[in-house]
């Protein structure tokens, strides 16, 4: 029984860093650059809802709709002021020092705006716990599980089946000739970077109840979701659940049946050995170039 809670515990961690993977690869996608701000994002989205949920005494879910809009044109403005002014090619890595720079900034304004101490996120149900089949559950892990499964169903429903997600995978996956088609590749990039704001809002949401909320939380969240989408390749989303499931797995039982102090190490060591052994990670493609 204990093996199962574990397990439950992982998959709820996992699904929160599936969705930082899943906004991470759908930035890489559409402009093959790795969003190291993502973390940072979410930290924002969760204390900005915290403060609206809290403080300024919005109905839960209003404050959750308007972080995420709040998040949303934040994500937006960080791509046309720090990244649409550089250079596209892919030789260039400008990018970095402009996404670690954005990073830099976002956790800095958080302890600005919303001061350094740890803030507990509003749980959305008052008992701590449910039993379902003589084991005992956090409510918030199962919506945690419940939540992501909806928005990675929804979101492939939506890329595979509408004409705006259909035209967001052509930008994504040939800037060149999408736009020989009549689409406007700049526009879709930004409704990318706006679509990762949306994600962190909801990884937040999910994430805050389960732990604690400050202005440095966004780093460590962002290395995770890195590792995460990396594990199961950059720029699938296949590779964005499994990876994340993966390492909340490992996180998990690690640190329940070894120590606590092993989560981080365990991360960086499992990124290391997909950069070094696999770095197109589980599901992830080889480009095989011709000459």
């Amino acid at each position: 029984m204990e093996l199962l809670s574990v397990a439950v515990t992982g998959l709820a961690v996992g699904s929160v860093y599936a969705l930082i993977a899943l906004a991470i690869n759908v930035v890489f996608a559409a402009r093959r650059i790795v969003n190291f701000a993502q973390g940072d994002l979410v930290m924002f989205a969760g204390l900005l809802s915290i403060s609206l949920i809290t403080a300024w005494h919005w109905p839960y879910f209003l404050g959750l709709i308007g972080a995420a809009v709040a998040i949303a044109v934040l994500a937006v403005l960080i791509e046309r002021i720090a990244i649409r002014p550089l250079p596209r090619e892919e030789s260039s890595i400008s990018w970095i020092l402009s996404i670690v720079a954005v990073a830099v900034i976002a956790s800095n304004a958080g302890q600005l705006i919303f001061g350094a101490e740890t803030r507990p996120f509003p749980p959305l149900f008052e008992n701590p716990h449910v039993e379902i089949g003589g084991i005992r559950l956090d409510p918030s892990q199962l919506t945690a599980i419940g939540a992501t499964a909806a928005f990675l169903l929804l979101f492939h429903l939506a890329l595979n089946r509408t004409l705006h997600g259909k035209a967001l995978k052509a930008a994504a996956r040939d800037p060149d000739m999408a736009m020989m088609l009549g689409i406007r590749v700049s526009r879709y990039i930004a409704i990318a970077f706006a679509l990762a704001g949306v994600m962190a809002t909801l990884a937040s949401f999910l994430i805050g109840p389960l732990t604690f909320i400050n202005a440095n939380f966004g780093f460590s969240l962002g290395i995770k979701g890195f590792a995460a989408a990396a594990l199961g390749g950059l720029g699938t989303l296949p590779g964005a659940v499994i990876g994340g499931l993966l390492l909340g797995l490992a996180e998990t039982f690690s640190s329940t049946y070894l120590s606590s102090d092993l989560k981080d190490i365990i991360t960086l060591s499992i990124l290391y050995g997909i950069l070094v052994f696999r770095p197109t990670g589980l599901v992830g493609e080889t480009n095989i170039v011709k000459v």
